[in-house]
């Protein structure tokens, strides 16, 4: 099957990872290390999680329909979808040059962050409390931690190496991803703060990786 037609769909990226954090960490036991990574999910009725859902209820009464629209265009992961486009940090030319790097590397980034909800099993905002409406499609899957705020974020952390120049930019837009996920009601802040999380974790680990590094700045 062509991997870009495999990239059309989060879902089935998400199946393809990881073969730098796989070989790397093969040996270590998942449960504890997602807790050590990400911590976990605030408790029920606790006051944490009352924040989250008052966040979300914030949002959902204050956000307008082209945030909405913007939230939704974010939908699937891709290198265009989060850097390219009319107003993007890439260019055209950057982004299809660039392509096959982060399809080999980045949108393989979905599978810590699906182990890790596999782990935690936190339930998505709007199947914990009907009074929440997303404005984006509702994402199948568990809520913890947030996997759009993970791959947008280390995608950030590689183009920063590959053009410092616009690393504040590069930041920006993955914190407006974040976010979206949270105005769209299919994330709470608390999956958005463990998703960047387990970006820094993973990023330390691909930016020792030194045929990862080669090929980053070669490309």
């Amino acid at each position: 099957m062509n991997i870009l037609v495999m990239a059309r769909s989060s879902f089935i990226i998400g199946l393809l990872f990881l073969s730098v954090f796989s070989a790397q960490n093969s040996h270590a036991k998942p449960g504890h290390d997602w807790v050590k990574i990400l911590g976990t999910p605030p408790e029920d009725s606790s006051v944490e999680e009352q924040e989250d859902y008052n966040t979300l209820m914030n949002y959902q009464v204050t956000r307008t329909d082209e945030e909405c629209e913007l939230a939704s265009k974010e939908e699937k992961v891709s290198l265009k979808n989060f850097f390219g486009g009319k107003d993007g940090p890439l260019t055209k030319k950057e982004v299809r040059k660039l392509r096959p790097f982060f399809l080999k590397y980045f949108l393989k980034a979905g599978i810590p962050s699906m182990k890790a909800k596999n782990h935690f099993k936190r339930p998505r905002p709007f199947v914990k409390f009907e009074e929440i409406e997303p404005c984006v499609k509702r994402p199948a899957g568990k809520s913890f931690p947030s996997g759009h705020a993970s791959v947008s974020r280390i995608m950030a952390y590689a183009l920063s190496f590959k053009f410092p120049k616009r690393a504040k930019k590069f930041f920006k837009r993955a914190n407006a991803i974040a976010k979206n996920r949270m105005l769209g009601g299919v994330h709470y802040p608390s999956d958005i703060r463990a998703g960047k999380k387990l970006a820094d974790y993973l990023a330390a680990k691909f930016f020792k990786n030194k045929k990862f590094m080669n090929e980053l700045l070669g490309n």
